[in-house]
């Protein structure tokens, strides 16, 4: 159970905490405990249990610090952003969406962890499967919505295609973000794009 402060003095300290999580993630593999998070925040581990209650909560609290970042930055850009512009198309739009989600994958080194390593606590699978799903469903959303303006297919399943676009992305990341030399975000956009052009069959290159 994690415990949401009220304070500007708690959520400051509950934002360092994270980060300390963040940094100690980083540097050890994903492998997180306690005692080292509460070391490199300065504080005493009992300072990470009131505000976490446990390892599981602060891994938790990352995660969900991660999909909130990846949101403001992918999703949010529909309405904050003139490259998501309502009178564009449905593709020109997905395409700026994905240029951004690549771009986010490649500055954001926690990625690698988020999908690699911290797959591995039970408490994360069950975590990346719920944000998974939220992904997924605002993209079969938003293939809905286009379904119904003409712009894709009528039969397209919205839920498979969007499974298909997210899918494709995390394990494409996860492999260009491994490599000791990273292909071009560029070559990158280029073949997810293909991928998303398939789930909704339309012409990759109009």
């Amino acid at each position: 159970m994690q415990i949401i402060p009220v304070t500007p003095k708690g959520r400051a300290t509950r934002a360092r905490l994270i980060e300390a999580a963040r940094t100690v993630a980083l540097t050890s593999d994903g492998h997180i405990e306690v005692a080292a998070v509460a070391e490199e925040a300065g504080v005493a581990p009992s300072l990470v249990h009131k505000y976490f209650s446990s390892k599981a909560g602060l891994v938790c609290a990352l995660v969900d610090d991660y999909f909130d970042r990846f949101h403001s930055r992918v999703f949010s850009q529909d309405t904050d952003d003139d490259s998501f512009d309502d009178q564009q198309t449905w593709a020109k739009r997905e395409r700026a969406r994905l240029e951004a989600g690549v771009r986010f994958h490649y500055h954001e080194p926690l990625a690698v962890v988020i999908y690699g390593q911290l797959v591995s606590e039970p408490e994360v699978t069950q975590l990346l499967a719920q944000h998974t799903t939220t992904i997924v469903s605002r993209a079969a959303r938003s293939i809905r919505k286009a379904q119904k303006a003409g712009e894709l297919p009528v039969g397209i399943d919205p839920g498979i295609a969007g499974a298909a676009m997210f899918g494709a992305m995390r394990q494409v990341m996860v492999e260009a973000l491994t490599r000791s030399s990273r292909p071009s975000q560029k070559n990158i956009v280029e073949t997810l794009w293909h991928q998303v052009a398939a789930a909704v069959r339309i012409d990759p290159v109009n």
